[in-house]
């Protein structure tokens, strides 16, 4: 089981020859992580964008790009198709998200021509490894589906479920997150939450455990289930939290990265490849971490 970021890294290394297409590379962070990535063999990145851009960064941030492949492309839309172009022609196991806006790089994924869409919901998970925290904690959806309907939450559990079971969890705790633990009619979530529960309990949403509705203090803590007389089985110990939209999944993300001391990492899923998408504000640490979660989920 995979429970910190440096063994995702560390995983990454052993898988050799994996290959990230950059839409967008002329980014100083997001050079500076695939320099990491690159000398530390965890991938061998193809950059699409300005070259010239590329290349003035590159020499700022001591990249040697002389065994990389540039494809320079002058505007955002083309930078964008050719990069998801060459995921199936260079035979790259992941997209990544650079300096292009998330709108134009995902018109580009879900355009037909270029064949990486698939019958499922393309759905956005960030990976927080928090202090305070046991393991790994996947928020979803807080970065794509922006109001979820029921269907689109069995896809979304269905999809975060696949990323948490390649990092080692055969059964993952789903807390389908809300602000009561009962159901309320004037709360369209807490209903979702009762009826993805019994789902799950007949084995329609997988190898998952599904608990809902929780509040927050509930899903993280047993001593609040029990000041509160609520009985759970995965207080304190879920590993997936289904947010109810993604307002909710973007606040919480954020607010405990940036106060909790906490490592991110964030990909959609859903595609035949794992798509790198990443905030423009995100380091090169969040960078890296994404692109060695990328391929291991590939």
């Amino acid at each position: 089981m995979l429970t910190n970021f440096n063994s995702i890294i560390a995983e990454a290394k052993k898988r050799k020859g994996n290959r990230i297409v950059v839409a967008g590379a002329e980014g100083k962070a997001v050079l500076e992580a695939l320099k990491i990535a690159h000398e530390d063999g965890v991938v061998e990145p193809v950059l699409v964008g300005n070259r010239n851009k590329i290349e003035t960064i590159a020499k700022e941030v001591e990249f040697d790009l002389k065994d990389i492949k540039i494809y320079n492309m002058d505007n955002e839309q083309d930078t964008a198709e050719k990069a998801v172009e060459l995921v199936h022609s260079v035979d790259a196991d992941g997209l990544m998200k650079g300096k292009v806006s998330t709108p134009v790089l995902l018109k580009a994924v879900l355009d037909k021509r270029f064949d990486l869409r698939t019958e499922r919901l393309l759905s956005h998970i960030a990976i927080l490894e928090i202090p305070a925290y046991h393991k790994f904690l996947l928020v979803t959806d807080g970065g794509m589906v922006i109001q979820p309907t029921l269907e689109q939450k069995v896809g979304i559990i269905k999809n975060a479920a696949e990323v948490m079971q390649k990092l080692g969890i055969e059964k993952p705790k789903v807390a389908v997150l809300a602000a009561i633990e009962k159901v309320n009619p004037d709360m369209p979530e807490t209903e979702d939450a009762k009826i993805l529960t019994e789902m799950a309990n007949r084995g329609e949403l997988g190898n998952v455990e599904v608990e809902g509705p929780l509040a927050v203090d509930i899903a993280l803590s047993p001593e609040a289930a029990r000041l509160k007389g609520v009985k759970s089985r995965i207080s304190g110990d879920a590993d997936i939290f289904l947010v109810p939209n993604i307002a909710c999944g973007n606040i919480f993300a954020k607010g405990v990265w940036y106060l909790a001391n906490a490592k991110i990492g964030g990909l959609v899923v859903g595609a035949k490849k794992s798509i790198i998408l990443l905030s423009r504000s995100d380091d090169a640490e969040t960078k890296l971490n994404s692109i060695a979660l990328g391929v291991v989920t590939s």
